[in-house]
């Protein structure tokens, strides 16, 4: 009774790794695409600007001028505010990671509390069997001896 309760712990325990295992890669995911996201960022801002630089050295008037740095001004603002939402999500990576690291333990202390198990039970059959082996060749001694005695 007692290996099949471990089983169904052992089953759970399979069940909410799994889980864990979908939330850490659900959240790899999700930084992979913020980290793409802000690499797109990063690579607009730079071809903005060298775009204004280049309308700049053929003159530009100073109103033109204002508008490209305060769009240039916003797009740094918003690869901040990227750079910010990255850094929680591989934060958040790393505490489900964790949180999977910790489950695989779980689990596998429960697969090997069964394995200890499964081998005392096995010992104890081994044990049982050599004992009635024992005990059925000493019955099977005394019967000879008997019968040898009364010859």
């Amino acid at each position: 009774m007692q290996q099949k309760s471990l089983h169904l712990v052992l089953d759970m325990e399979r069940r909410r790794e799994e889980q864990f295992a979908v939330r850490m890669q659900q959240a790899r995911q999700q930084c992979e695409y913020q980290r793409k996201r802000l690499q797109g960022l990063e690579s607009y801002r730079t071809e903005y600007l060298n775009n204004a630089l280049n309308l700049g050295q053929n003159g530009l008037q100073s109103m033109r001028f204002g508008h490209y740095h305060a769009f240039i001004g916003k797009l740094d603002e918003g690869i901040g505010q990227q750079r910010i939402k990255l850094q929680r999500l591989e934060q958040v990576v790393q505490e489900r990671q964790q949180q999977w690291l910790e489950k695989q333990q779980r689990r596998k202390a429960v697969e090997q509390l069964i394995a200890q198990k499964q081998r005392e039970a096995n010992l104890k059959q081994q044990r049982t069997e050599q004992r009635n082996a024992d005990e059925y060749a000493l019955q099977g001694f005394m019967r000879r001896a008997r019968a040898n005695q009364t010859k």
